[in-house]
Formats: C-alpha cells, sequence, structure tokens
C-alpha cells in the first residue's frame, strides 16, 4: 500500500488567491517559557489546498457540514490534462476514462511546481464550462485540482464553480503532487475541517494506491 500527501502545507506568504486577506500563523506560547507551545492560525477558509461548499457561490446553497463525510472520500479517476497557452481545459480531456457515478475527478495538469510563484496565479489553468457540464452529466461527487481555481482567475462571475455548486458537486482546490499517482484509479480522500456554517474547509488530501 502507498499514501500519497495531496496537500500544500501552510505557511506565512503562501500562494492565495488575488484579494484574499494574507494567513496569518505564529507561535503565542513557547515550551521553553511556559511549559506548551500554542500555535495561532488565521485564515480564510479558501486558502491552500481546500474544499468548497456550493454555499460559496450560491445564494441558499449547502455549507460544509451539510455532506456526510463520504462526500470527500472514494475511489477517484485522475484525468491528464495537457495545457495549452490558451491555459483552457476543455471536455475533450475525459476521453478514454471511465468515469462512473459517484467518482471524485481529479484533474492533474502538473500546475502545482508553480506553487508559491507567481506564475501559479497569473497563468493558473481552468475548466470550459462544457467540461464542467459533462461532469455534473457524469454524476461526480467533487472535482479537484492542482491548481487555483477551475475558472479563471480573473472572473467576475465564476461560471464554472456555478455550473458545479448548483448540481452540489464539492470542489477541491490547490491539490499537490498528483504526478506521483500511477494509475488512473486511486482511493481518495479531502475531507474538510468542519465548521459550522462554512463555506469551505481546509483539508489534508491524500490517495492511497493498494
Amino acid at each position: 500500500m502507498k499514501i500519497i500527501d495531496l496537500s500544500h502545507p501552510y505557511k506565512v506568504g503562501m500562494t492565495q488567491f488575488p484579494g484574499t486577506p494574507d494567513l496569518d500563523v505564529r507561535q503565542i506560547a513557547q515550551t521553553e517559557e511556559g511549559g506548551f507551545r500554542v500555535t495561532d492560525f488565521h485564515a480564510v477558509v479558501h486558502v491552500g489546498t481546500h474544499c468548497d461548499a456550493p454555499a460559496h457561490c450560491v445564494v441558499g446553497a449547502p455549507t460544509m457540514e451539510a455532506f456526510p463525510i463520504d462526500t470527500f472520500i472514494g475511489e477517484a479517476v485522475v484525468v491528464d490534462a495537457c495545457v495549452k497557452e490558451s491555459r483552457e481545459i476543455g471536455v475533450e480531456v475525459l476521453e478514454g476514462y471511465d468515469i462512473k457515478p459517484g467518482d471524485i475527478v481529479l484533474i492533474r495538469t502538473g500546475y502545482c511546481k508553480f506553487w508559491n510563484e507567481p506564475v501559479y496565479v497569473e497563468d493558473s489553468p481552468y475548466l470550459t464550462e462544457e467540461l464542467a457540464s459533462k461532469l455534473v452529466e457524469l454524476k461526480v461527487k467533487a472535482v479537484g485540482v492542482d491548481f487555483l481555481s477551475p475558472d479563471r482567475v480573473d472572473s467576475t462571475t465564476s461560471p464554472v464553480h456555478h455550473i458545479l455548486m448548483e448540481n452540489n458537486v464539492i470542489i477541491i482546490e490547490n491539490l499537490a503532487n498528483l504526478k506521483e499517482i500511477d494509475v488512473h484509479r486511486v482511493f481518495f480522500a479531502a475531507p474538510p475541517v468542519l465548521i459550522d456554517k462554512a463555506d469551505g474547509g481546509f483539508t489534508r488530501a491524500f490517495a492511497v494506491i493498494f
């Protein structure tokens, strides 16, 4: 059995979506001084490797606690996408993959190698609306990407988020290390931190190859 960590570590100065308040992590107590160490962590729930609930973009949609934990756990299909100059990922990337209802689809571009570099934000890939609609049609329960967002970073309407979230498809952003998976179907887990009424949640995503 092989376990692959698919998460980026949280640390000050890491990549964040433009306009997001900066993450702040600091030690507010030290073992040498008071006998214990305490880390203080401040961030919105949409930083680092995280899950988006439908309420993130859709008025009145479910928040994170509404989804059972098995929504974020199960069989996943790793789909390879070659990012071209347009950075657009179309529906053709699904050709040749056996995607079943209830699967999780992980879009692998290799873009995570640019994590913490300006290009990760400036030239981030994105999904077409046609691809998002096809994933809904296939009845997947979650979509994960190894880049910043399934929508164009400069989009003001986030159509891909809306297509997926209006159909209660969870989005998992900023995955790492998908290149280490050498099969196309794996056991995957990315349960978010359970924050009541939250529109997202931090996660420690991982894959298991048996």
